[in-house]
């Protein structure tokens, strides 16, 4: 029976979507760190259940005595093992703590109420996570006001590495208070 750890899965892809490799890599070292006390607890419970299960009552003095046959001629082959991995979970598996939700990163970001010289740094931010969690299509949503955000974000657009393309929202997804961007699939240099 293998566990299945709720908490500790949702902050390992937590770690792994960052796009930025260095602080992907301090968010998974730290998820090490945080995730060991749990597998510890888990670790010591399962091999607790081997005591419990050799010890138990069960066993009378002439069953004790055949099982240790048969166990010291599996000895060589049989070694306490522990399998961590990412794996579908089985019928099998025992729970801990909450179920992870997935994590599906965002395909949209609002920007109302924003200047543009604080919108800009984050369309960049997101468009850099959206090509890094393989998203085609996005959409910046900007307000119409007078147009002065949405006009430097469609500038900004223009000649980005990312952009493939962009264009208004349709009406039923803002119209012109908000711009569609197709993202490329693959950078080129």
């Amino acid at each position: 029976m293998g566990v299945v750890f709720g908490k500790e899965s949702t902050d390992l892809f937590s770690a792994f979507f960052i796009p930025d490799p260095v602080k992907r890599k301090a968010a998974l070292d730290r998820w090490v760190i945080e995730t060991v006390p749990s597998v510890q607890a888990a670790v010591k419970e399962e091999l607790q259940s081997i005591v419990d299960l050799i010890t138990e009552d069960r066993w009378s003095n002439d069953g004790w005595r055949r099982g240790a046959r048969k166990l010291r001629g599996l000895q060589g082959t049989y070694h306490v093992a522990l399998d961590i991995k990412l794996r579908p979970e089985s019928t099998k598996d025992k729970y801990k703590g909450i179920r992870p939700e997935p994590i599906i990163p965002r395909n949209e970001i609002d920007l109302h109420e924003k200047k543009v010289n604080e919108a800009i740094p984050l369309v960049e931010e997101f468009l850099k996570e959206s090509y890094d969690s393989c998203l085609l299509r996005v959409r910046i949503i900007h307000g119409k006001g007078i147009g002065v955000l949405r006009q430097a974000i469609r500038d900004y657009l223009q000649n980005h590495r990312l952009v493939r393309s962009f264009a208004p929202a349709d009406k039923d997804h803002g119209g012109d208070g908000a711009t569609e961007v197709d993202i490329i699939d693959v950078i080129t240099d």
